[in-house]
């Protein structure tokens, strides 16, 4: 296997979380969570022992770190996004709930 044939799996979960982060970033949460469940299946691949050795066998594991780092510097930006969208939906359920109960009230 070639070296960057080894590395695939970790490039392509990068250029997934970038992907995530451009729709995240758009609000497009429903192909967020397509995508996110896609990354998910390719990274538990990651964790295969056969996969680390020949990784370390062909000395490669500080260009992994550096690719895993993305990765994670990635799904922080991905986890202050999914929190400030929670809050404002939030915010819009409890604005939408007191104009329900104006509504109400005015109506009897």
């Amino acid at each position: 296997m070639d070296i960057d044939s080894l590395l695939d799996p970790l490039t392509r979960a990068l250029s997934q979380s970038q992907a995530l982060l451009s729709l995240a970033q758009a609000g497009d949460w429903e192909s967020f969570e397509t995508l996110v469940q896609q990354r998910q299946q390719g990274l538990l691949s990651l964790n295969d022992q056969e996969y680390l050795e020949s990784l370390a066998q062909a000395d490669l594991e500080s260009r992994a770190a550096e690719v895993i780092q993305e990765i994670q510097a990635i799904n922080k930006q991905l986890a202050d996004l999914a929190e400030t969208n929670r809050e404002n939906t939030a915010s819009e359920l409890r604005q939408s709930n007191r104009a329900n109960k104006a509504i109400d009230a005015y109506g009897r």
